[in-house]
């Protein structure tokens, strides 16, 4: 096969185009949020850019959350382990009454995985540019493992759950991980599909972690819902191609 065969067979796999559905934090290992109006952490929806500030939990909450949470710190702070993205959450994922209308993206979120608090879940409405086809990828980042013993060998084993379901295998994030992210690609199937997309339905990822050694927290760089198309070619584009192609070849026979 030459390469001018070669390129136009490789035509026929459209490449996947990447686009964040919403991020909070950025990959800079450091946390720009004090738990107060600074709100120094950047955090995307669907294109649009705000700002947030993690807060440090008070232990864990009743699901699904409160999307009115007002920062603080100390022994005055409000957070919960649920943060909500702007949207209306009237249909809910599972056997639990939903919050409802949420104008604005929540300002402040739970900033680490915790012994006491070991899950961290994020709410939004799955916008319908999302195709059928394509996957969807959750990554997370941390910046510090922090131990009450610096010489354990700690961790914190994270499963990953969405609306309620488990996806995929446990991954550790240990010392060893400090500067690695770890992500999981689910379907949109795995979100009821395009009859749950849009406005009022309540979709949530979530993350359940098991410390192991002394690990006391893990505090978050960022979290980001990426969805990479996986697109078919027009059949008009795929038959002009395929017949470009079989008459380089009879070209070549001849």
């Amino acid at each position: 096969m030459n390469a001018k065969t070669s390129a136009l067979l490789s035509l026929l796999a459209i490449p996947a185009h990447g686009a964040v559905l919403w991020s909070i934090g950025s990959d800079d290992q450091t946390q720009d949020g004090n738990g107060d109006a600074t709100l120094g952490d950047l955090a995307t929806l669907n294109g649009v850019a705000f700002n947030v500030s993690g807060v440090q939990e008070t232990g864990q909450d009743a699901f699904p959350g409160n999307p009115a949470n007002t920062g603080g710190s100390g022994p005055t702070r409000n957070i919960d382990d649920d943060y909500y993205f702007a949207g209306v959450y009237t249909t809910a994922a599972g056997d639990y009454t939903p919050v409802g209308n949420v104008a604005v993206s929540e300002s402040y979120y739970d900033r680490a995985l915790t012994n006491g608090d070991p899950n961290l879940r994020w709410h939004f409405n799955v916008p319908e540019t999302v195709g059928a086809n394509d996957t969807l990828t959750f990554t997370v980042d941390f910046y510090n493992l922090n131990e009450s013993n610096p010489g354990d060998t700690s961790s914190y084993d994270m499963t990953f759950w969405v609306d309620g379901n488990q996806v995929g295998n446990m991954q550790p994030h240990s010392d060893a991980d400090i500067n690695a992210t770890q992500s999981w690609d689910f379907a949109l199937s795995d979100l009821g599909g395009a009859a749950e997309q849009g406005p009022g339905f309540d979709h949530y990822l979530e993350i359940r972690s098991t410390p192991t050694g002394s690990s006391r927290w893990a505090s978050l760089d960022y979290v980001q819902l990426e969805a990479n198309e996986n697109a078919i070619p027009e059949p008009s584009s795929s038959l002009l191609l395929l017949g470009t192609v079989g008459f380089l070849f009879l070209r070549r026979r001849s």
